[in-house]
C-alpha cells in the first residue's frame, strides 16, 4: 500500500514544490493543508492533483508521515495530533534531505542568487534530456513552475543556509554562489555564516565537486577545508570558468566564455546584471562537470527568461517600465540597481524598497543606506515584519530614508503601499523605470500601477 504523506502548510513555495515531487520520488499519496487564502501555488497544487484542506487535526489521522512547514511550530493543532498518534513529523529541510538522498544530489547554496542559479541549471538539465527532479524557491516559467518531477538520476534543490537547514542534505555537487552576513536573527556574524558553509562543503564527498565564485573574499575558507575538488567561476583570470568581453543592453548581456583559458563559446543572456552572468557561470561549471556539452548549455541558457520576482517585468504604464525584484539584502539591492543602470542607462530609476524584518534592517542599517547609489530616487515603505521577530520597534523605516538622503540620494519615507502607489501613479514619467524591491508584499505596488 502506498505511503500517505501529509504536508502542513502546503501552499508555501518550498512546501508545494516538495509535495509535487514526493508523489513521484516516494510513489506516495499526497495531501496537504493550509489557510483558505489563495496563493499562486493553489493552481500549481491543483494541476498536480494534490488535495488541500483547511487546517484541522483530522487531516493527519490517516497519514504515515507528516511534513511541517517552518512557518508553524510544534503546538500547531495538526502537529500536536500527529504526535498524539505517534506519526513521524519531519521539517521541510529534513524531508528535502530524505528525498535528495534517494538520487544524486545537486545543492545550490549561497547568500544571493540561489533561485536563479537553480532555475538555470534546471532548465539546462531538462533541455539536455537528463530529466532531473527539481525543487526551486520561485515560479520558473521555463520549467513549468516551482518543481519538476523527472525520472533521471539527479535531484537539484535550492538549499538555504538559514538555521543551517542545508546541513540536512548530503549533495554530490555543491554550488556556493557567494557568502555574506545575513539572517541576523540566527547568525551572530559573518564568521558564523562562513562556518555553516564550511560544514556543508565538508559533506560533499571526494568523488563529488564544489563550485564557488572565484572573487568571493572568503573562498579560501572553503577551498582550504573541503575534501571534494573545487571548480571556480567568475570574471577574474584565475577562474576556471570565466566571462570576458561583457556587453550589456536592454535585452540582457552577451559574454565570451573561457574554460581554463580556452574559448568555449559565446552566450547571449536575456536577464540583466553582472550577478546573473555569475549565476550563469555557476550553471555552466556544474553542467560541464556532469557531462553536458557546451553547445547544449549555452543554447539552454540563451532560452532562460528569468523567474518570478527576479527583475520581473510587470508591464508598462504611460511609457514607464514597472519591474519587481525580491532583493532584500544590501548587496542584492546594490547589484540589482547597478544591473538596471547598465541595461537602461537613459531611464530615471525609481527604487521602491520595503525593508524585510526589523532584525535585518537594524543590523545592516548602514549597508542598506549605501546600497541605493545607482538609483535616482528612493521610496521607503514600512518594514515588513517576520512572525519570528523579537526586536520589533528598535528601528524605523523613516530613519533609513533619512540616512539614504544623507548619502546624497533623493529619498522619502511613505509608509503604506496604497500611498506609495498613489504617489508613483501621479508622478510617473515615460522615461521612468520603477523598481520595487523586497521580500514582502511590495510587488503589489507595481501590480497596482500596471493594473
Amino acid at each position: 500500500m502506498p505511503l500517505h504523506i501529509h504536508f502542513v502548510g502546503v501552499k508555501g513555495t518550498g512546501m508545494s514544490a516538495l509535495a509535487q515531487v514526493s508523489a513521484h520520488v516516494e510513489e506516495a499519496i499526497i495531501t496537504g493543508s493550509d489557510v483558505s487564502e489563495r496563493f499562486f501555488t493553489d493552481s500549481v497544487l491543483e494541476r498536480a492533483n494534490i488535495p488541500v484542506f483547511e487546517f484541522s487535526p483530522q487531516n493527519v489521522e490517516c497519514a504515515d508521515l507528516v511534513v511541517a512547514s517552518a512557518a508553524y511550530n510544534s503546538d500547531h493543532p495538526e502537529l500536536s495530533r500527529a504526535r498524539e498518534l505517534n506519526i513521524p513529523v519531519l521539517s521541510y529541510p529534513q524531508y528535502l534531505g530524505r528525498l535528495m538522498s534517494k538520487k544524486r544530489g545537486i545543492a545550490v547554496s549561497g547568500t544571493h542568487g540561489k533561485t536563479t542559479t537553480t532555475a538555470m541549471i534546471g532548465l539546462t538539465l531538462i533541455q539536455a534530456g537528463i530529466d532531473p527532479t527539481i525543487v526551486v524557491g520561485s515560479d520558473v516559467p521555463s520549467i513549468g513552475g516551482n518543481a519538476y518531477s523527472g525520472t533521471g538520476q539527479f535531484f537539484l534543490a535550492e538549499s538555504c543556509e538559514y538555521r543551517r537547514h542545508f546541513l540536512n542534505y548530503s549533495p554530490e555537487y555543491l554550488i556556493i554562489t557567494n557568502m555574506e552576513f545575513d539572517h541576523p536573527d540566527y547568525f551572530t556574524d559573518l564568521e558564523d555564516v562562513i562556518s555553516a558553509f564550511q560544514e556543508i562543503a565538508l559533506k560533499v564527498p571526494e568523488n563529488g565537486r564544489i563550485f564557488i565564485w572565484a572573487e568571493d573574499p572568503n573562498v579560501t575558507a572553503i577551498s582550504s577545508n573541503a575534501k571534494a575538488p573545487i571548480t571556480t567561476f567568475g570574471f577574474s583570470a584565475d577562474a576556471d570558468v570565466q566571462a570576458i568581453d561583457v556587453k550589456f543592453s536592454d535585452e540582457g548581456s552577451s559574454i565570451k566564455l573561457l574554460y581554463k583559458g580556452e574559448h568555449l563559446g559565446d552566450l547571449d543572456l536575456h536577464v540583466s546584471g553582472k550577478h546573473n552572468i555569475l549565476n550563469a557561470l555557476a550553471c555552466i561549471a556544474l553542467c560541464l562537470e556532469i557531462g553536458i556539452s557546451a553547445d547544449v548549455v549555452l543554447e539552454s541558457l540563451g532560452k532562460f527568461n528569468g523567474t518570478k520576482r527576479r527583475f520581473e517585468h510587470l508591464g508598462n504604464k504611460c511609457g514607464a517600465m514597472i519591474v519587481d525584484d525580491y532583493a532584500h539584502h544590501p548587496t542584492e539591492i546594490r547589484t540589482t540597481l547597478e544591473g538596471a543602470r547598465l541595461s537602461y542607462p537613459d531611464r530615471r530609476i525609481r527604487a521602491v524598497f520595503q525593508p524585510h524584518t526589523f532584525s535585518r534592517t537594524e543590523k545592516l542599517l548602514q549597508e542598506f543606506s549605501e546600497a541605493f547609489q545607482a538609483a535616482d530616487e528612493v521610496v521607503i515603505a514600512e518594514i515588513f515584519a517576520s512572525a519570528r521577530e523579537k526586536n520589533v520597534g528598535t528601528i524605523s523605516a523613516a530613519s533609513l530614508a533619512e540616512l539614504i538622503k544623507e548619502r546624497g540620494i533623493q529619498a522619502k519615507y511613505i509608509g503604506t503601499l496604497d500611498d506609495i502607489k498613489s504617489y508613483l501613479s501621479t508622478t510617473l514619467a515615460p522615461e521612468d523605470l520603477v523598481l520595487t524591491l523586497g521580500a514582502g508584499d511590495i510587488y503589489k505596488v507595481g501590480q497596482g500601477i500596471v493594473g
